[in-house]
């Protein structure tokens, strides 16, 4: 007859709540779907709860294999880091938002026609902002444009380009954008990535 499979216990330092869990189950709902989840398994409840009070490890080796590196007293983690790309000649933009550390892509949205960068950077601020509302997190959210946080916090856009039957639908976004930060507040720090300091922004196309 086979021994009982021995238990284990999970840490989870940062999570939708950090602490100790006694199973796998329980423990993978605190990091399901949260940025810059920090978990790890240990034999005995001691060795746990010892780990848990000490905190997280400084690094590990999935975090420290990826292309981009934050650099260490850099940016807040965990955090959301958001980017656009956009076609000067044909206007053509779109934009993410990703895990600042990991930088697993949490959303991805567009091709839209004749906008710009800085609709898109705007953009993506307000989507990571409501995306932390949905959720319950207040996370920092960077980005590398500093026009897109005037407008976030002035609540409006101000842009030379003209709506066009064209660009109707990015135009209707940002209504709706503009409309959502006018209605709803918000515990998030908003923050400019400091990119001659840390390197390029995580959510960065990698197209310049």
């Amino acid at each position: 007859m086979s021994s009982a499979k021995k238990p284990k216990w999970y840490v989870v330092w940062t999570g939708h709540m950090p602490g100790v869990y006694t199973t796998w189950t329980v423990a993978e709902k605190q990091i399901h779907g949260f940025p810059g989840a920090r978990y790890k398994s240990y034999e005995s409840r001691e060795e746990a709860e010892a780990a848990f009070s000490g905190g997280p490890p400084a690094t590990t080796p999935r975090t420290a294999a990826k292309k981009v590196v934050v650099k260490a007293h850099a940016a807040k983690l965990p955090s959301i880091s958001v980017d656009a790309a956009c076609d000067m000649t044909t206007g053509v933009m779109e934009y993410r938002g990703v895990d600042t550390e990991t930088q697993r892509e949490l959303f991805r949205m567009g091709p839209y026609q004749g906008s710009s960068n800085n609709h898109g950077e705007f953009l993506a601020i307000v989507h990571a902002l409501a995306l932390c509302q949905q959720h319950g997190w207040v996370l920092p959210i960077y980005t590398d444009s500093r026009t897109a946080l005037s407008w976030v916090r002035n609540r409006k856009i101000k842009s030379t380009v003209q709506r066009t039957s064209v660009n109707a639908p990015v135009f209707d976004l940002i209504d709706r954008a503009e409309k959502w930060l006018t209605n709803n507040t918000y515990a998030n720090p908003v923050l400019k990535w400091e990119t001659s300091q840390w390197g390029e922004n995580p959510a960065d196309f990698g197209r310049k």
